[in-house]
């Protein structure tokens, strides 16, 4: 779960007198980026961030659907707005004031009026492709005093949102997923993919550079599927055009601008030759790839409709890692799917432990409405059991990950400061170009800057360094 970062206003008089919201982000970096773009309207609206949801005039809770009692969550969370809502209205502190609460994202595409039918207190209700549409349903809520429901299909990909991050920046290229994997509900609460345009997201890319943005995240549910709607642009031909951009507007300008450029989420099927060459001869293209398996199972595979096989898999990963050396690799496990026996489970084990990942991002299985598991498959592997192999799975990817964190002690690497470190007040944080965090002594003035730095220990999940060169 994020919560909308709170830019500083440029008055204390405006942030008394200018009506507030408050955003509340469930789920992936396309919920993270799609509530900066809520801000950026609100912000036009003359909205200005609360400190809570108790100060805001407009409470949006950003929903995700992926994983298991989402909507429980939900409505735990809008069971505590409605309560807020109703001492506001009494005037417990003073005078009446009313909150309109809205429910945004995954959920709200999915479910839209029987949001409104299980929980009164919800005054609006947006979909994942009407974000633009903010406006007119707070316009419509105010004037009619009726609920509202907009789940139509009017994506815009030229929305500007209020950055929750001054390094680091997200650029949707695509939305929707064409994939239909048996488990995955994004097709339902997302739509089929649909593209921008390579000319609009290079000239955003741009922007953000004279900005002063150092880094940027190309987002898409299947984003190497892109393909540019005005040409025969394919995403490897995308990624060599953003970094020759980037690299000939260092040389006219003389300013470093944006340094990296990484891409969320890959799928197998289309990491092609021509991506792995794109990845390896970008100077600003960053040594890191998030390639979801899913299982090590090749007949599970197959039976979450996957499109490759375990072997093809490892091929894929070994040609990558030929092609760049050093590339961090990260992934997407689920144990417990359907059907899925001890050893299907070992099968996912050993493949783990074969590509040695840097990092993954483990669940167990639960069936998801809309789905074609659920009625296809029955959900069979008993809880308990989900449980022990997701705990196994972990302590192998947890051994691994610290196995591969002690052998970075000693080497000399270049790490984007992006934030203050979790860790102390003294030191500072940032990430390699292969995504292995790394912090290190400094104050906020390293913030944005490309420091040169010698891993001198490690730990589970993080390695720590010395600055050895000038920060740049």
């Amino acid at each position: 779960m994020f919560e909308t970062t709170r830019p500083p206003t440029s008055a204390a008089t405006e942030a008394k007198t200018a009506p507030r919201y408050w955003i509340k982000t469930y789920g992936c970096q396309m919920n993270v980026h799609d509530s900066e773009k809520y801000a950026g309207l609100l912000a036009e609206m003359g909205y200005v961030p609360a400190a809570s949801p108790e100060d805001a005039d407009v409470v949006l809770v950003n929903t995700c659907s992926v994983r298991e009692r989402a909507e429980d969550k939900l409505f735990s969370e809008l069971g505590r707005l409605r309560i807020l809502k109703e001492q506001n209205a009494g005037g417990s502190n003073g005078a009446a004031k009313e909150i309109l609460v809205g429910v945004t994202g995954c959920i709200a595409q999915q479910r839209g009026d029987e949001i409104i039918e299980r929980q009164p207190a919800v005054d609006f209700v947006i979909g994942t492709r009407a974000i633009q549409t903010l406006p007119e349903v707070l316009a419509d809520v105010r004037r009619t005093g009726d609920p509202c429901v907009n789940t139509q299909d009017l994506v815009d990909f030229e929305a500007q949102g209020v950055r929750t991050d001054t390094v680091r920046a997200f650029v949707t290229i695509m939305e929707g997923c064409n994939n239909y994997c048996s488990f995955c509900i994004v097709p339902a609460t997302r739509g089929l993919e649909i593209y921008r345009p390579a000319s609009a997201i290079l000239d955003e890319i741009r922007g953000l550079g004279l900005r002063g943005y150092r880094e940027v995240t190309l987002l898409g549910q299947n984003v190497n599927s892109w393909v540019d709607p005005d040409s025969s642009m394919e995403f490897p031909e995308l990624l060599s055009a953003i970094d020759e951009s980037l690299r000939r507007t260092a040389r006219e300008d003389g300013q470093p601008g944006v340094e990296r450029v990484r891409f969320l989420t890959s799928h197998p099927k289309d990491l092609s030759p021509r991506l792995i060459e794109a990845m390896a001869s970008g100077q600003r293209i960053a040594r890191h790839l998030h390639l979801p398996v899913q299982s090590g199972s090749t007949r599970v595979l197959r039976d979450m409709n996957r499109h490759y096989t375990a072997a093809s898999y490892l091929e894929q990963v070994a040609a990558l890692r030929a092609a760049v050396p050093g590339v961090g690799l990260s992934t997407d496990l689920i144990v417990g799917f359907p059907g899925e026996t001890d050893a299907d489970f070992e099968a996912t084990l050993e493949l783990v432990r074969q590509v040695e990942y840097d990092s993954f991002y483990s669940f167990e299985y639960s069936p998801r409405p809309d789905t074609a598991a659920v009625t296809q498959y029955d959900d069979d592997v008993p809880a308990e059991t989900k449980r022990t192999r997701l705990i196994e799975l972990q302590r192998t990817g947890q051994s691994i990950q610290e196995q591969r964190n002690e052998a970075w002690v000693g080497r000399e690497t270049t790490v984007l400061v992006d934030s203050l470190s979790r860790r102390s007040d003294e030191d500072v944080s940032g990430r390699t170009s292969s995504n292995h965090i790394v912090n290190m002594a400094g104050d906020a003035g390293l913030i944005g800057k490309l420091v040169d730095v010698r891993v001198t220990s490690h730990a589970a999940h993080s390695v720590y360094g010395e600055i050895i060169g000038v920060p740049h």
